[in-house]
């Protein structure tokens, strides 16, 4: 077989390969770009929580607080109260010794989403803004948000009112923080957290928590 046979027998393609079109390279550009800014926007979100965690607390320390209670003086059986003593009125209650109509009505008011939200109620937080857009300012603060504004948070950023930014954004990156850590737990880790802010919640009176008000 001579070499002119073969090469009409396997003819070479020697046509010059397609050029992308103008479309196709901006179509290329444009992903390009998109990507670089999903890259920068996750590096800046990263660097904003690294910003805002790097002195918050443990959500551990929320259960290994101790609150302070008023000293009872008992008679000699250690059954009859004579007296009780301390600034402040408060008996720390358990889980299973709260009501249920009492932990219904603390979260049909102040967090109807409890036991299912994430420490946050992005809804609520919305919806409140529109609201004080109309002049009818209210708080969406959940239950978690308000305890870790007790527990969780220094006090020197509570109370700076040229911070309120930073306030919010380190209660709402905290408050998930404490449901991740108790959410582990299961639904023992949502009666952890309703526990410890209702013995932690100012009742008026110099009563705080769930069962001094009761008494």
């Amino acid at each position: 077989m001579t070499d002119s046979y073969r090469s009409q027998a396997y003819p070479i393609d020697d046509q010059p390969s397609p050029r992308r079109t103008t479309l196709g390279w901006i179509a290329i550009i444009v992903f390009a770009f998109l990507a670089a800014v999903g890259i920068l926007g996750a590096v800046a979100v990263l660097s904003v929580y690294g910003s805002l965690t790097s002195d918050l607390q443990s959500p551990a320390k929320l259960t290994q607080y101790t609150l302070p209670e008023e000293t009872v003086l008992l008679d000699r059986t250690g059954e009859v109260e004579l007296a009780r003593f301390g600034e402040f009125k408060r008996d720390v209650v358990a889980f299973e010794d709260i009501p249920p109509i009492m932990l219904d009505a603390t979260t049909a008011i102040e967090d109807k989403t409890f036991w299912e939200n994430a420490g946050f109620d992005p809804v609520a937080i919305i919806s409140a803004a529109l609201d004080s857009l109309r002049g009818n300012s209210r708080g969406a603060s959940t239950i978690t948000q308000q305890l870790v504004r007790a527990r969780l948070l220094d006090q020197e950023l509570m109370q700076d009112p040229d911070r309120t930014i930073e306030r919010k954004l380190k209660e709402i990156v905290q408050s998930i923080r404490v449901t991740q850590h108790f959410g582990a737990q299961g639904v023992e880790g949502k009666q952890a957290i309703i526990t410890a802010y209702l013995n932690q919640i100012y009742y008026g009176n110099q009563s705080y928590g769930v069962k001094a008000a009761a008494r």
